[in-house]
Protein backbone atom coordinates (compact mmCIF):
# COMPACT_ATOMS: atom_id res chain seq x y z
CA UNK A 1 0.00 0.00 0.00
CA UNK A 2 1.38 3.38 -0.98
CA UNK A 3 2.14 6.05 1.46
CA UNK A 4 -1.03 8.32 -0.56
CA UNK A 5 -3.53 5.88 0.61
CA UNK A 6 -1.93 4.91 4.03
CA UNK A 7 -2.55 8.52 4.72
CA UNK A 8 -6.00 9.20 3.78
CA UNK A 9 -6.70 6.36 6.70
CA UNK A 10 -5.15 8.01 9.15
CA UNK A 11 -6.64 11.44 8.43
CA UNK A 12 -10.07 10.01 8.02
CA UNK A 13 -9.37 7.79 11.31
CA UNK A 14 -8.12 11.08 13.48
CA UNK A 15 -11.24 12.88 11.65
CA UNK A 16 -14.10 10.24 12.68
CA UNK A 17 -12.72 8.18 15.45
CA UNK A 18 -12.47 10.24 18.83
CA UNK A 19 -14.07 10.31 22.47
CA UNK A 20 -17.09 12.21 22.20
CA UNK A 21 -17.99 11.82 25.71
CA UNK A 22 -21.26 12.24 28.09
CA UNK A 23 -23.69 15.74 27.94
CA UNK A 24 -24.62 14.58 31.38
CA UNK A 25 -22.69 17.08 33.42
CA UNK A 26 -24.04 19.71 31.08
CA UNK A 27 -27.20 19.21 32.27
CA UNK A 28 -28.49 16.63 30.20
CA UNK A 29 -30.08 12.98 30.62
CA UNK A 30 -27.65 10.53 31.43
CA UNK A 31 -27.74 7.62 29.69
CA UNK A 32 -24.70 7.89 27.29
CA UNK A 33 -22.84 4.99 26.12
CA UNK A 34 -19.52 4.76 24.62
CA UNK A 35 -16.64 2.10 23.89
CA UNK A 36 -13.96 1.34 22.11
CA UNK A 37 -13.51 -2.39 20.78
CA UNK A 38 -10.68 -4.37 19.01
CA UNK A 39 -10.34 -7.90 17.90
CA UNK A 40 -7.12 -9.81 17.24
CA UNK A 41 -6.35 -12.80 15.52
CA UNK A 42 -2.78 -14.80 15.61
CA UNK A 43 -1.70 -18.33 15.09
CA UNK A 44 -3.09 -20.08 18.60
CA UNK A 45 -5.10 -16.52 19.65
CA UNK A 46 -8.19 -14.64 19.40
CA UNK A 47 -8.28 -11.36 21.55
CA UNK A 48 -10.93 -8.89 21.64
CA UNK A 49 -9.95 -5.33 24.26
CA UNK A 50 -12.75 -3.17 25.04
CA UNK A 51 -12.57 0.30 26.25
CA UNK A 52 -15.88 1.12 27.84
CA UNK A 53 -17.29 4.32 29.10
CA UNK A 54 -20.56 4.47 30.57
CA UNK A 55 -23.02 6.84 32.50
CA UNK A 56 -24.22 5.63 35.85
CA UNK A 57 -27.84 5.51 35.80
CA UNK A 58 -28.51 3.66 38.86
CA UNK A 59 -31.04 5.49 41.33
CA UNK A 60 -28.11 6.25 44.13
CA UNK A 61 -25.46 7.64 41.87
CA UNK A 62 -24.21 10.87 42.43
CA UNK A 63 -24.81 13.76 39.91
CA UNK A 64 -23.22 12.82 36.44
CA UNK A 65 -21.16 10.19 37.16
CA UNK A 66 -19.65 7.68 34.92
CA UNK A 67 -18.94 4.13 35.32
CA UNK A 68 -15.38 2.81 32.62
CA UNK A 69 -14.95 -1.06 32.84
CA UNK A 70 -11.81 -2.40 30.93
CA UNK A 71 -13.44 -6.25 29.07
CA UNK A 72 -10.65 -8.30 27.73
CA UNK A 73 -11.28 -12.07 26.64
CA UNK A 74 -9.00 -14.56 24.98
CA UNK A 75 -9.19 -17.63 23.24
CA UNK A 76 -6.55 -19.93 23.30
CA UNK A 77 -7.52 -23.09 23.82
CA UNK A 78 -10.88 -22.30 25.23
CA UNK A 79 -12.03 -18.44 26.18
CA UNK A 80 -11.33 -17.03 28.99
CA UNK A 81 -11.16 -13.07 30.61
CA UNK A 82 -12.33 -10.36 33.10
CA UNK A 83 -14.94 -7.48 33.20
CA UNK A 84 -12.91 -4.77 35.56
CA UNK A 85 -14.18 -1.85 37.07
CA UNK A 86 -11.66 0.41 36.41
CA UNK A 87 -11.07 3.00 39.90
CA UNK A 88 -9.32 5.34 37.65
CA UNK A 89 -10.11 6.57 34.19
CA UNK A 90 -9.54 9.49 31.87
CA UNK A 91 -10.52 10.22 28.96
CA UNK A 92 -8.75 12.11 25.84
CA UNK A 93 -12.54 13.96 24.88
CA UNK A 94 -12.38 14.91 20.65
CA UNK A 95 -8.66 12.50 20.86
CA UNK A 96 -8.54 8.81 20.78
CA UNK A 97 -6.85 9.00 24.14
CA UNK A 98 -7.84 6.82 27.38
CA UNK A 99 -6.07 5.41 30.77
CA UNK A 100 -8.33 2.88 32.37
CA UNK A 101 -6.08 2.41 35.31
CA UNK A 102 -2.87 0.98 34.16
CA UNK A 103 -4.37 0.14 30.46
CA UNK A 104 -4.06 3.22 28.04
CA UNK A 105 -5.94 3.36 24.28
CA UNK A 106 -3.72 5.90 21.71
CA UNK A 107 -3.49 7.11 18.30
CA UNK A 108 -0.66 8.50 17.54
CA UNK A 109 -1.43 9.24 13.73
CA UNK A 110 -0.30 6.42 12.20
CA UNK A 111 -1.04 3.29 14.77
CA UNK A 112 -3.42 2.78 17.48
CA UNK A 113 -1.38 1.60 20.61
CA UNK A 114 -2.60 -0.29 23.24
CA UNK A 115 -1.34 -1.44 26.39
CA UNK A 116 -3.56 -3.88 28.48
CA UNK A 117 -1.98 -4.03 32.02
CA UNK A 118 -5.25 -5.58 34.07
CA UNK A 119 -5.34 -6.02 37.82
CA UNK A 120 -5.53 -9.59 37.25
CA UNK A 121 -1.94 -10.33 35.40
CA UNK A 122 -2.99 -13.86 33.71
CA UNK A 123 -2.81 -11.20 30.36
CA UNK A 124 -1.09 -8.84 29.13
CA UNK A 125 -0.73 -7.06 25.51
CA UNK A 126 1.52 -4.34 24.20
CA UNK A 127 0.22 -4.26 20.52
CA UNK A 128 0.55 -1.63 17.25
CA UNK A 129 -2.41 -1.24 15.38
CA UNK A 130 -2.27 -0.02 11.79
CA UNK A 131 -5.51 0.99 9.87
CA UNK A 132 -5.13 -0.20 6.39
CA UNK A 133 -9.08 0.83 5.65
CA UNK A 134 -10.89 4.01 5.46
CA UNK A 135 -13.40 3.55 8.38
CA UNK A 136 -17.26 3.92 7.56
CA UNK A 137 -18.93 6.08 9.82
CA UNK A 138 -22.74 5.40 10.29
CA UNK A 139 -25.02 8.26 12.55
CA UNK A 140 -28.20 8.10 13.79
CA UNK A 141 -29.66 4.55 13.49
CA UNK A 142 -33.11 4.16 15.15
CA UNK A 143 -33.20 1.43 17.84
CA UNK A 144 -37.05 1.39 17.77
CA UNK A 145 -38.24 2.80 21.03
CA UNK A 146 -35.27 5.14 22.03
CA UNK A 147 -32.56 7.31 21.02
CA UNK A 148 -30.45 6.58 17.80
CA UNK A 149 -26.88 4.64 17.83
CA UNK A 150 -23.94 5.56 16.16
CA UNK A 151 -20.93 4.04 15.32
CA UNK A 152 -17.60 3.82 13.25
CA UNK A 153 -16.21 0.82 12.01
CA UNK A 154 -12.74 0.16 10.97
CA UNK A 155 -12.80 -3.44 9.53
CA UNK A 156 -9.10 -4.27 8.45
CA UNK A 157 -5.83 -3.37 10.75
CA UNK A 158 -2.57 -5.01 10.88
CA UNK A 159 -1.45 -5.62 14.27
CA UNK A 160 2.18 -6.12 15.74
CA UNK A 161 3.72 -5.98 19.37
CA UNK A 162 2.83 -8.97 22.41
CA UNK A 163 0.37 -10.77 23.86
CA UNK A 164 1.02 -12.77 27.06
CA UNK A 165 -1.96 -15.15 28.37
CA UNK A 166 -0.72 -17.11 31.48
CA UNK A 167 2.68 -19.22 30.89
CA UNK A 168 2.50 -18.10 26.75
CA UNK A 169 3.69 -15.30 25.03
CA UNK A 170 2.51 -14.40 21.34
CA UNK A 171 4.56 -12.33 19.25
CA UNK A 172 2.41 -10.54 16.32
CA UNK A 173 3.75 -9.32 13.11
CA UNK A 174 1.00 -7.71 11.31
CA UNK A 175 -1.58 -9.96 12.35
CA UNK A 176 -5.23 -9.37 10.67
CA UNK A 177 -7.52 -7.45 13.44
CA UNK A 178 -10.52 -5.37 13.73
CA UNK A 179 -12.10 -1.96 15.36
CA UNK A 180 -15.08 -0.44 15.99
CA UNK A 181 -16.52 2.61 17.77
CA UNK A 182 -19.85 2.79 19.29
CA UNK A 183 -21.88 5.70 21.46
CA UNK A 184 -25.32 6.97 21.69
CA UNK A 185 -27.84 7.17 24.86
CA UNK A 186 -29.60 3.91 24.51
CA UNK A 187 -30.41 1.87 27.36
CA UNK A 188 -30.13 -1.89 28.21
CA UNK A 189 -32.77 -4.28 28.24
CA UNK A 190 -35.33 -2.12 25.77
CA UNK A 191 -36.46 -3.91 22.61
CA UNK A 192 -33.49 -3.95 20.29
CA UNK A 193 -30.94 -6.48 19.69
CA UNK A 194 -28.46 -6.80 17.33
CA UNK A 195 -25.72 -9.17 14.94
CA UNK A 196 -22.68 -8.04 14.00
CA UNK A 197 -19.29 -9.75 12.78
CA UNK A 198 -16.63 -9.48 9.97
CA UNK A 199 -14.51 -11.34 8.11
CA UNK A 200 -11.04 -10.68 7.34
CA UNK A 201 -8.63 -13.08 5.30
CA UNK A 202 -5.39 -14.36 6.95
CA UNK A 203 -3.62 -13.45 3.72
CA UNK A 204 -2.40 -9.66 3.21
CA UNK A 205 -2.74 -9.81 -0.44
CA UNK A 206 -6.21 -10.44 -0.64
CA UNK A 207 -7.24 -7.03 -0.71
CA UNK A 208 -11.03 -7.90 0.31
CA UNK A 209 -12.41 -7.00 4.26
CA UNK A 210 -16.08 -6.97 5.24
CA UNK A 211 -18.66 -6.23 8.00
CA UNK A 212 -22.16 -7.44 8.40
CA UNK A 213 -24.55 -5.67 10.99
CA UNK A 214 -28.42 -6.36 11.72
CA UNK A 215 -30.56 -3.96 14.08
CA UNK A 216 -34.13 -5.69 15.24
CA UNK A 217 -36.24 -6.27 17.96
CA UNK A 218 -35.41 -8.38 20.42
CA UNK A 219 -37.76 -11.01 19.40
CA UNK A 220 -36.01 -10.59 15.51
CA UNK A 221 -39.15 -10.49 13.78
CA UNK A 222 -38.60 -6.97 13.01
CA UNK A 223 -35.48 -5.51 10.85
CA UNK A 224 -34.17 -1.98 11.77
CA UNK A 225 -31.33 -1.95 9.17
CA UNK A 226 -29.65 -4.46 7.67
CA UNK A 227 -26.07 -4.17 5.15
CA UNK A 228 -22.88 -6.14 4.33
CA UNK A 229 -20.62 -3.80 4.07
CA UNK A 230 -17.09 -4.90 1.33
CA UNK A 231 -13.74 -2.97 1.26
CA UNK A 232 -11.16 -3.44 -1.20
CA UNK A 233 -8.17 -2.08 -0.38
CA UNK A 234 -8.19 0.91 1.05
CA UNK A 235 -11.70 1.94 -0.13
CA UNK A 236 -15.58 0.86 0.76
CA UNK A 237 -16.47 -1.16 -2.73
CA UNK A 238 -19.69 -2.00 -2.24
CA UNK A 239 -22.88 -1.75 0.41
CA UNK A 240 -26.04 -4.19 0.27
CA UNK A 241 -28.63 -2.71 1.96
CA UNK A 242 -32.15 -3.65 3.31
CA UNK A 243 -33.94 -5.63 0.62
CA UNK A 244 -30.31 -6.49 -1.13
CA UNK A 245 -29.70 -8.82 2.04
CA UNK A 246 -31.51 -12.15 3.34
CA UNK A 247 -30.04 -14.01 5.85
CA UNK A 248 -30.95 -16.93 7.51
CA UNK A 249 -30.12 -18.41 10.67
CA UNK A 250 -29.67 -22.16 11.16
CA UNK A 251 -29.83 -24.52 13.89
CA UNK A 252 -28.51 -22.96 17.72
CA UNK A 253 -25.01 -23.71 18.58
CA UNK A 254 -24.72 -26.45 21.59
CA UNK A 255 -21.93 -25.33 23.65
CA UNK A 256 -20.16 -27.76 26.24
CA UNK A 257 -18.85 -24.66 28.10
CA UNK A 258 -19.88 -21.29 28.09
CA UNK A 259 -17.94 -18.54 29.63
CA UNK A 260 -19.76 -15.96 31.28
CA UNK A 261 -18.26 -12.32 32.24
CA UNK A 262 -18.34 -11.41 34.64
CA UNK A 263 -18.31 -14.70 36.70
CA UNK A 264 -20.95 -13.82 39.30
CA UNK A 265 -23.41 -12.39 36.75
CA UNK A 266 -23.53 -16.68 35.62
CA UNK A 267 -25.96 -16.98 38.57
CA UNK A 268 -28.13 -14.48 37.06
CA UNK A 269 -27.93 -16.73 33.50
CA UNK A 270 -26.92 -20.24 34.27
CA UNK A 271 -26.84 -23.02 31.91
CA UNK A 272 -25.03 -23.67 28.00
CA UNK A 273 -28.27 -23.02 26.25
CA UNK A 274 -28.08 -20.12 23.83
CA UNK A 275 -30.26 -18.44 21.61
CA UNK A 276 -26.82 -18.27 19.06
CA UNK A 277 -27.26 -19.91 15.43
CA UNK A 278 -25.27 -22.74 14.29
CA UNK A 279 -24.86 -21.49 11.23
CA UNK A 280 -25.92 -17.55 9.70
CA UNK A 281 -25.91 -17.53 5.86
CA UNK A 282 -26.30 -14.39 4.23
CA UNK A 283 -27.27 -13.94 0.51
CA UNK A 284 -26.55 -10.22 -0.93
CA UNK A 285 -27.69 -9.56 -4.28
CA UNK A 286 -28.41 -6.18 -6.52
CA UNK A 287 -27.37 -4.47 -9.35
CA UNK A 288 -25.81 -7.17 -10.47
CA UNK A 289 -23.73 -8.09 -8.13
CA UNK A 290 -24.16 -11.14 -6.02
CA UNK A 291 -21.78 -12.62 -2.83
CA UNK A 292 -22.85 -15.89 -0.51
CA UNK A 293 -21.73 -16.09 3.04
CA UNK A 294 -21.61 -17.95 6.35
CA UNK A 295 -21.08 -17.52 9.19
CA UNK A 296 -20.13 -21.59 11.33
CA UNK A 297 -20.35 -21.08 15.13
CA UNK A 298 -18.14 -22.96 17.17
CA UNK A 299 -17.58 -21.62 20.65
CA UNK A 300 -18.71 -19.12 23.09
CA UNK A 301 -18.18 -16.39 25.42
CA UNK A 302 -21.05 -14.27 26.55
CA UNK A 303 -20.83 -11.11 28.59
CA UNK A 304 -24.07 -10.69 31.04
CA UNK A 305 -25.43 -6.93 31.44
CA UNK A 306 -27.73 -5.48 33.83
CA UNK A 307 -30.71 -4.11 32.04
CA UNK A 308 -31.21 -0.38 33.05
CA UNK A 309 -34.41 -0.22 33.89
CA UNK A 310 -36.09 -3.94 35.10
CA UNK A 311 -34.59 -6.85 37.38
CA UNK A 312 -33.00 -8.36 33.69
CA UNK A 313 -30.01 -9.28 32.32
CA UNK A 314 -28.88 -8.33 28.30
CA UNK A 315 -26.44 -10.69 26.90
CA UNK A 316 -23.24 -10.03 24.78
CA UNK A 317 -22.94 -13.42 23.25
CA UNK A 318 -18.74 -13.25 21.51
CA UNK A 319 -18.91 -16.42 19.26
CA UNK A 320 -15.52 -17.69 17.59
CA UNK A 321 -15.80 -19.70 14.51
CA UNK A 322 -15.44 -19.69 10.73
CA UNK A 323 -16.48 -16.86 7.88
CA UNK A 324 -16.46 -18.02 4.17
CA UNK A 325 -17.55 -15.78 1.70
CA UNK A 326 -17.76 -15.60 -2.30
CA UNK A 327 -19.47 -13.67 -4.98
CA UNK A 328 -18.89 -10.96 -8.09
CA UNK A 329 -19.04 -7.22 -7.10
CA UNK A 330 -18.80 -5.22 -10.25
CA UNK A 331 -17.13 -7.98 -12.21
CA UNK A 332 -14.62 -8.59 -9.88
CA UNK A 333 -14.60 -12.16 -8.07
CA UNK A 334 -14.56 -11.96 -3.84
CA UNK A 335 -13.57 -14.40 -1.95
CA UNK A 336 -12.52 -14.52 2.36
CA UNK A 337 -12.40 -17.45 3.72
CA UNK A 338 -10.85 -17.63 7.87
CA UNK A 339 -11.85 -17.42 11.53
CA UNK A 340 -13.87 -14.78 13.00
CA UNK A 341 -15.75 -13.73 15.77
CA UNK A 342 -19.76 -12.70 15.69
CA UNK A 343 -21.75 -10.92 18.06
CA UNK A 344 -24.84 -11.75 18.62
CA UNK A 345 -26.95 -9.07 21.52
CA UNK A 346 -30.42 -10.34 23.07
CA UNK A 347 -31.97 -11.96 25.83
Amino acid sequence: MNAAALDVVRRAVARGDYFRGSAAHLGAKAGHKEWMHFAVYAPGLDLLVNYSVVDDVRSNAKEAPSLARLVYIARTDRWQGEVEQVSRATLGLGRIEARFDQSTLTFDGHEYHLEVRPRRGWLEADLRLEPVTVPSLIQNVDVGDGPPIHWLVVPRLHASGWVRVHDRKFELDRAPAYHDHNWGSFRWGRDFAWEWGFGLPPRADNPWSSVFVRLSDRGLTHTLMQGLFLWKGVREQRVFRGHELRITREGLLRADRVCKLPGAMGLLSPGTATDVPQRLRLRAEGRGDRVDAVFTSAEIAQVIIPNDDDDGVTIINEVAGRFELEGRVRGEAVAIEGPAVFEFLGR
